[in-house]
C-alpha cells in the first residue's frame, strides 16, 4: 500500500506492508537517524516522534497510521536557535550526559515548549516519565528548561 504524509516538513511517498512499524518506515526508508531499537518492548523511548504534535513511540505505532499525518523527529530540530539555546543550556547544566537517550530528552523538551512558554511543574514531571531514563534529574530538567524558556524571545527576535 502507498502511503504519503509530511516528515519534519516535506511530503513522503512511501510504500509499505500492513505489518511495517512506523518505526521501519522511518529509519529504513525515510533515513531517519535519530530513532533507535534498544529495547524490544519500547520501554527506552528512543522511537518518540512528534505524531501530529503529540509525542508517540514510533516503534509500536503501525506505519499505515502515519497516512496523512505531520511527523517531526529531532532532525527537525537540530539547526533551530531554540535548539542551539537547549542544547548548550542542558550541556551546562549535566543533561545531556546520558547519550542514551539524548535525542528523546531534547525532543520532549522541544515539545515543551512548543506547547507552553509555561509548562507546569505537573506537566515537566509527567513527561519526564515517558522518557525511562535515571540519570535525568527532574529538578535540573525543570530549572534548565525555564532558562532557556527565558532566552527563547531573544532568540526568535534575532535573524
Amino acid at each position: 500500500m502507498n502511503i504519503e504524509f509530511f516528515l519534519n516538513g516535506n511530503l513522503q511517498r512511501i510504500a509499505i506492508t500492513s505489518v511495517q512499524r512506523a518505526f521501519d518506515v522511518l529509519v529504513d526508508q525515510c533515513g531517519i537517524k535519530s530513532l533507535s531499537e534498544i529495547c524490544p518492548d519500547s520501554e527506552c523511548s528512543n522511537c518518540l516522534i512528534l505524531y501530529d504534535g503529540r509525542l508517540v513511540q514510533s516503534y509500536i505505532l503501525p506505519a499505515f497510521l502515519l497516512r496523512e499525518r505531520h511527523i517531526e523527529t529531532i532532525e527537525n530540530f537540530t539547526k533551530s536557535k531554540e535548539y542551539g539555546i537547549l542544547s548548550a543550556e542542558f550541556d551546562k547544566e549535566g543533561l545531556l550526559s546520558c547519550a542514551y537517550c539524548n535525542n528523546s530528552l531534547m525532543l520532549v523538551a522541544i515539545h515543551l515548549i512548543q506547547r507552553s512558554l509555561s509548562p507546569s511543574w505537573h506537566e515537566i514531571s509527567d513527561i519526564l516519565a515517558s522518557l525511562h531514563c535515571s540519570h535525568i534529574d527532574p529538578r535540573a530538567f525543570a530549572d534548565a528548561l525555564s532558562k532557556v524558556i527565558q532566552q527563547l524571545p531573544i532568540a526568535r527576535k534575532t535573524p
